[in-house]
This record gives structure tokens, C-alpha cells and sequence, in this order.
């Protein structure tokens, strides 16, 4: 199980190179790329010169002593509900992001189901809108030899201003979406923190034992308050991460350990103490992993 970072965090204070340098001495061996620059219309992955930008990407990544082990597709675009956007604009850059993802060397691209639409009251039409859209990008992966990970979702009431239930929020319906694809290119991506941010009694432990060794291929890792969808550090919010790391044993999950965490803990920090603030985060992460091992069935 690799030691993953979602490199994201710190590219906003480092180029690609030093961030990735920092992390490879920091003790991590892999790291998550977001895609999501794929929002911007200049962004040089939706220029003709996508393929050498991906390529540099990996080589600069790989070259640091990090491989790329999973990314996440862009979601942030605007107009989701407009047909022709989504149509001309959207569903390209997404599929192009798994194609970008499989040079990149990723074994998983995470991609949000379609969720823009409300969801009580229709989640059977925004299944059957999901099924159609992720078996859309089968043959994509197919010939890239790369898996998508669906993603468990939470929605904002517009209202109330309240998180409430959304695509995946509950372990039944994850495991429906998983099953109801039933392709090996289809897997679940556990995101850890948006477990229990809905008013429900399932624990991320739960959604752990629910999706099983099969299903359950990747995760976002990180911590919250069960308030708001922190991206902490684990240990640095309320979550149960002996249950967590148990249930993930038990199961004898064998993807990687992919944190999801912002960048706060790190943003007021001068630069001499960010090495010391990422080995901390890296000597988190084995501690956890050294759990899950711990955890794991004996033959």
C-alpha cells in the first residue's frame, strides 16, 4: 500500500518539482494530481498540446521519487444543467481527463457522479442518468487500461444551508452504483470525510465493511468535525480512525492510502517548517497504515 498525497495542497506555494521533492523526503511515495485546472478554458490540457503536458507532468512527479496513483477529474464547472455546455464542453474535458490520467500513470481517476440535479425525490432518475454516464467512459478505459472511482457525494440545502443527503450518501446506494455497473473498470472511491456530514448513523467504518475488498479501490483520506467537510489531518477532527483502519483491515483493502487534506495546516508556516510539518503528516499516514496490516485477516 502506497503512501499517498493529494500534491494539490501545496502547488499553490511551490512549483510541481519542489512540492513533490518536499514530499518524497517527507516519507510519501505517491501522490494524487487534480485535474482540476480542466475548468479553465487555458489550461494546456485542453490545448492540442495535452498529451506533452501530461507526459511532463509524470516526468517531473516520477523524477521527485513520486508516482502518480490516482487523479481527480475536474468538477467545478459552471452550467452543469446547461445541455449544450455539458454536451460541447463538459463530458469531453472529462473524458480527456482519463485519458490524461492514464499517461499520467494513475491506476484511478475519481470522478464525481452527476449530481447537480436535487436530489430527494429523485434519485432514481439521477441513477439512471449515472449509469448512462459512467458506462459512457467503459470503452475509454478500457483502452487506457485505467479504472474510474465513483465517489460518495453530500449536497448543501440552498435553503437551510445544511448538508443533506446526495448520489452515494448512503452505503446501500454506493454499493448499487458499484454493482449496478458490474465492469472491473468501475470502482468505489471511499471518501472518508463525507461520511456521517449528512444526518445519518453509518460510520465510515460502515461504508467500509458495506463496499468490501472487491468494491472498494481507492479512498480520500481526511478527518472532520461531522459539521463540515473539513479535509483535516486524520486525528484532527472526530472521526474514529482505530474503527476506521480496523474495518479497512478486515477487509483486506489493498489500494492505496490517498490523503484528501487542505492545505491550512501548513498555509501560516514558514518554509523552513514545512518539511517537519509534511513528516508529520507522512508518520500519520504509516502509523495508520500499520493499523490497517495489523488488522488484516491471517491466512
Amino acid at each position: 500500500m502506497e503512501l499517498s498525497i493529494n500534491i494539490s495542497n501545496m502547488l499553490g506555494r511551490y512549483p510541481l518539482a519542489k512540492a513533490a521533492e518536499l514530499y518524497h523526503s517527507a516519507g510519501f511515495t505517491a501522490c494524487d494530481y487534480s485535474l482540476g485546472e480542466m475548468v479553465s478554458d487555458d489550461s494546456v490540457f485542453n490545448t492540442d498540446r495535452w498529451r506533452e503536458a501530461a507526459e511532463e507532468v509524470r516526468r517531473v512527479a516520477e523524477q521527485a521519487g513520486l508516482r502518480i496513483n490516482q487523479t481527480h477529474a475536474p468538477f467545478t464547472f459552471r452550467h452543469w444543467e446547461d445541455e449544450a455546455v455539458y454536451r460541447e464542453v463538459i463530458y469531453p474535458r472529462l473524458c480527456r481527463s482519463v485519458e490524461i490520467s492514464a499517461i499520467l500513470g494513475a491506476r484511478v481517476v475519481v470522478m464525481h457522479p452527476l449530481h447537480h440535479f436535487v436530489y430527494h425525490g429523485h434519485e432514481q432518475e439521477i441513477f439512471e442518468a449515472n449509469m448512462v454516464f459512467y458506462r459512457s467512459l467503459l470503452p475509454l478505459c478500457r483502452n487506457c487500461h485505467i479504472k474510474v472511482g465513483v465517489e460518495n457525494m453530500y449536497q448543501v440545502d440552498p435553503r437551510r444551508k445544511h448538508i443533506v443527503f446526495d448520489t452515494c450518501a448512503t452505503k446501500e446506494e454506493f454499493v448499487r452504483y458499484v454493482d449496478t455497473l458490474d465492469s472491473e473498470y468501475m470502482v468505489a472511491c471511499l471518501d472518508l470525510g463525507h461520511v456521517g456530514l449528512p444526518l445519518q448513523d453509518d460510520e465510515a467504518q460502515d461504508f467500509v465493511r458495506a463496499l468490501g475488498h472487491d468494491r472498494l479501490q481507492a479512498l480520500h483520506v481526511h478527518d472532520n468535525d461531522y459539521r463540515g467537510d473539513n479535509h483535516n489531518l486524520p486525528y484532527f477532527g472526530k472521526m474514529n480512525w482505530p474503527e476506521i483502519t480496523k474495518a479497512l483491515g478486515e477487509i483486506d483493502y489493498t489500494g492505496d492510502f490517498t490523503y484528501e487534506i487542505n492545505a491550512n495546516m501548513l498555509a501560516t508556516v514558514d518554509d523552513a517548517f514545512v518539511p517537519v510539518g509534511m513528516r508529520y503528516m507522512a508518520d500519520v499516514g504509516r502509523h495508520l497504515i500499520e493499523l490497517i496490516d495489523a488488522a488484516r485477516p491471517r491466512s
